[in-house]
């Protein structure tokens, strides 16, 4: 008997594409759930990125397993009519579209909830459901820009900020996005209402920069000094690096994170050491025998820097191992620092099947990250690889409960297209 997930016998509409609601999807499939994806006639744009075969892609088959696809052109003058079926066969519908669009396709959460009472709606947009961006589209890099995010993490490349890869904020507003649906569903199951949510990638962007995205009345006049000296930095043409750096030296906490909390070169590759408490910083120097600071040093202190560069060198004269071996000795958090592939195939990655192995039926095997959670005894686990390209749209409909000769009419008009495309 194949294992159970806790959202066993949840239907799931995914009316979304890309990665941010399509995530909340998979992790929802990875608990039971039976995921729908609806795909336009060309497919999910992920489709069409890193390509495995027809319609086939790398990025779409990471993002998706586990789930089913149908095809639906909301376009079609007889869509709304297959998409009531589907609300009403539902659940739970994950909408990411620009707002105009729900409406446009019928999909508002009055229209839903009139035609579905106790289901859950989650209403995904770029910049939150109202305010002056509302209505606007987005992608990941736009909320990294906004939510001020971008400013301290992006990296640089002839002094202008790159995107931070991966989509870190999308993959996020899933997780985040996932955790409302699972309270709306609570709700349900206790009154029998139905429940709409609201997410977003600036609201998870602003979430995700907790600890960087505040301000405190007792800093007020500082804040103000750095933001005036940040401005006329600017108006002079200053690159980013340099406006970062002005603002970092006087906003970030710095000294910690320039010897204690960082990546290091060894001698054989890279180390990543963590710590930000007294008393790891004393171990750190018991470790490497390096002075010790004193405490709230100036970053930019010459005494300071000396003793950052003789923590470089002495990182750099011995291998990872070795400085993993000695630091957990010593009890100060350490890990080892691996490129994306090497983290594939980390013995602790694989230990808790935070990556899985999938077998393909166009184009093989394949590995990905499996489930980033437990659930007790019940099971979580990606129950197969990406769907092909609208290959449960007949079955699915037959769900909802058209019958044989109006789902070949759907397909004769258009409104949908049944099986994987030839070739």
């Amino acid at each position: 008997m194949e294992p159970i997930g806790a959202l066993a016998g949840l239907r799931v509409l995914e009316i979304a594409q890309n990665a941010a609601v399509p995530h909340c999807g998979r992790l929802l499939a990875g608990m039971g759930a039976d995921v729908v994806k609806v795909e336009p006639p060309e497919g999910d744009a992920m489709r069409g990125l890193a390509g495995l075969g027809p319609k086939e892609a790398r990025a779409y088959a990471a993002i998706n397993p586990g789930k089913r696809s149908m095809i639906v052109d909301l376009t079609a003058a007889a869509a709304p009519t297959v998409i009531e079926r589907l609300v009403r066969w539902a659940d739970v519908v994950l909408v990411g579209l620009k707002r105009a669009d729900v409406g446009r396709f019928g999909l508002d959460w009055e229209r839903v909830h009139a035609i579905n009472p106790t289901v859950v709606e989650l209403i995904f947009t770029a910049f939150g459901p109202v305010g002056p961006d509302a209505d606007e589209g987005g992608y990941d890099v736009l909320a990294q820009g906004l939510s001020g995010l971008g400013f301290i993490m992006n990296r640089s490349e002839e002094g202008v900020p790159r995107p931070t890869r991966p989509a870190v904020i999308d993959f996020s507003s899933g997780m985040a996005a996932t955790a409302a649906v699972l309270a709306a569903l609570r709700h349900r199951d206790t009154t029998g209402e139905g429940q709409r949510v609201d997410a977003s990638l600036l609201g998870t962007a602003i979430s995700l920069g907790t600890p960087i995205v505040c301000r405190f009345d007792v800093d007020d006049a500082q804040a103000d000094e750095v933001m005036d000296e940040l401005r006329l930095v600017r108006q002079a043409g200053m690159d980013f690096d340099t406006q970062r750096q002005l603002y970092e030296s006087r906003v970030v906490a710095g000294a910690a994170f320039r010897l204690y909390f960082r990546h290091y070169l060894t001698a054989d590759g890279i180390i990543s050491v963590a710590g930000l408490s007294q008393a790891l910083f004393a171990k750190f120097h018991r470790v490497t025998g390096i002075d010790p600071v004193a405490p709230g040093s100036d970053p930019s202190d010459p005494a300071f820097v000396a003793v950052v560069d003789a923590a470089e060198a002495l990182f750099a004269r011995h291998a990872t191992d070795h400085w993993i071996e000695t630091l957990r000795a010593a009890g100060y958090p350490c890990a080892r620092y691996n490129t994306p592939l090497e983290a594939v195939d980390d013995p602790q990655v694989r230990a808790n099947a935070y990556t899985v192995d999938l077998e393909h039926p166009v184009f093989g095997g394949y590995t990905v990250s499996g489930m980033p959670f437990s659930v007790g005894s019940s099971h979580t686990a990606l129950r197969g690889p990406s769907p092909r390209l609208g290959e449960h749209t007949a079955a699915v409909l037959a769900e909802a409960g058209f019958d044989a000769s109006s789902i070949d009419n759907l397909v004769a008009d258009g409104v949908v297209i049944a099986g994987p495309p030839a070739g």
